[in-house]
């Protein structure tokens, strides 16, 4: 499944016009929404777990490789380990790896917790603050660096900060919603947004139909 956020480079086009067998047989779920003037993390993280439909949800940012049958894989780790696990694909190669978003949960635990906090700043600690909140819930952490399922785009935070509308750098971002995450924790604050997350309306699918869950 693909979300575009309001994309300006061709995306839109490209997925239409070459990817039709794909979206007819519902092997690819594509949604646009220009709802989202700024990009934010959480928000669209979170907007993409919400058109999930499948029993697994899994982050893939749009830098990142699924590797080789990547489905296959993380379906894998859930019936060998255990349902109740949150498998994390990080690589281990610091800051810039690029890989550390990529979380797999089932879909309920997701809901239940109410997904990324959108009350933190746009970039930074979103992830680590889902896992650890999750982990708090009662779920095991699985972490799973298999360099055949998380290689990713070579990239800086500078670069992913272009489009957030802020003046702040990403060290400020970061360490501003790690205090915020710790002091919710500490308060047994597991559940965020309100019991609401993600934009759930202005989502338009592949024939120009507005999503409805």
């Amino acid at each position: 499944m693909l979300v575009d956020f309001g994309s300006t480079d061709g995306l839109k086009e490209w997925i239409l016009s070459d990817f039709q067998q794909e979206l007819s047989s519902g092997y690819l779920r594509y949604y646009y929404t220009d709802a989202l003037p700024c990009w934010h993390a959480s928000i669209a993280k979170n907007t993409a777990h919400w058109c999930a439909v499948k029993e697994i949800v899994v982050n893939l940012d749009c830098d990142n490789f699924t590797g080789y049958l990547g489905g296959r894989y993380v379906i894998e780790q859930f019936y060998s380990h255990r349902m109740d696990i949150v498998l994390h694909q990080f690589g281990g190669g610091g800051i810039n790896d690029g890989s550390y978003g990529r979380i797999a949960v089932l879909r309920k635990y997701f809901d239940q917790l109410c997904g990324y906090d959108e009350s933190f700043e746009p970039m930074g600690y979103q992830d680590k603050d889902l896992i650890e909140r999750l982990m708090h819930f009662g779920l095991s952490y699985l972490l799973k660096p298999d360099k055949a399922y998380n290689r990713a785009v070579c990239n800086t935070k500078e670069e992913g900060l272009v489009n957030t509308g802020s003046s702040k750098n990403y060290h400020s971002m970061h360490f501003s919603n790690m205090k915020l995450s710790a002091r919710n924790l500490s308060e047994g604050r597991l559940i965020a947004n309100n019991a609401h997350y993600g934009i759930r309306e202005h989502l338009i699918d592949h024939r120009g139909n507005i999503f409805i869950h």
